[in-house]
């Protein structure tokens, strides 16, 4: 059985329910799909040397965009870019990305399916001290901004399939070494039977308390929940910030 995305996400693209693999029905150019496999994620796990989990962990769609959208995606120089996490567990530990923090470029993401836990951080001048932490919890149709000079993962506590679309910079770089330094995030997510235990990653130096917050709209970038994140594809303007976020200073923080 398929789940049609198609009036969620605007695109059309469904989900094998049985097979959890993502079909692409519409004329889509080149488009980069990536797998995370478990000994790539080794080092950002709390447990490195467990021994069962999924194989490959998560997935990467990079370029996701019709035909037709090409030309001025290319102009206004960005990306849209699709992750699905199965659900499940790694050892001890939930599903999450690996992790990383943005240099000079900010994000923009959508949950399209299933709910992701967002745990956000950053540090002054030292990547061992953390300065703070957020953690977002975000369902379909709502979306959130990651700032320049932040961190994130994604973490999938629920027993379903999550799916995130993102827009961003095609010139945005990633650093992931701070991350795989530490072993993952400034937390891990844990199963405990019934309940999650969110608990310090004692990598790090400092690691200050999760603040919660809660998921903010930004009708001037057109960041709408329920309005699909790819529909900004016909007023790609609204997404200048992503290229050019100094003309944006203090205007899109979501905390």
């Amino acid at each position: 059985m398929a789940l049609d995305l198609q009036k969620i996400s605007g695109l059309p693209i469904s989900l094998d329910l049985k097979s959890l693999k993502l079909e692409f029905q519409g004329d889509f150019p080149f488009i980069k799909k990536s797998e995370r496999s478990l000994d790539e994620l080794r080092p950002y796990l709390k447990n490195p040397e467990v021994k069962n989990g999924p194989d490959p962990v998560y997935y990467v769609w990079r370029y996701v965009h019709l035909k037709k959208d090409d030309e001025k995606i290319k102009t206004h120089n960005l990306r849209y870019d699709l992750t699905l996490l199965p659900p499940g567990k790694i050892g001890g530990e939930f599903i999450k990305t690996a992790g990383h923090y943005h240099k000079s470029f900010p994000e923009v993401f959508e949950v399209l399916l299933g709910r992701a836990y967002f745990l956000i951080q950053s540090f002054d001048n030292n990547p061992e001290n953390i300065k703070s932490v957020f953690l977002i919890e975000a369902g379909p149709g709502e979306k959130l901004l990651i700032p320049i000079g932040y961190g994130h993962n994604m973490i999938s506590v629920f027993n379903e399939p999550l799916l995130t679309a993102n827009w961003v910079s095609d010139k945005a770089e990633y650093d992931y070494e701070s991350y795989k330094n530490n072993r993952g995030a400034s937390y891990y997510f844990l199963d405990n039977g019934n309940l999650i235990d969110i608990v310090k990653n004692p990598n790090y130096d400092s690691v200050p308390e999760i603040k919660k917050i809660r998921i903010k709209e930004h009708l001037e970038f057109g960041l709408i929940k329920d309005r699909p994140l790819y529909d900004l594809v016909n007023n790609l303007d609204k997404l200048r910030f992503l290229n050019y976020p100094e003309e944006f200073k203090g205007e899109w923080r979501n905390w």
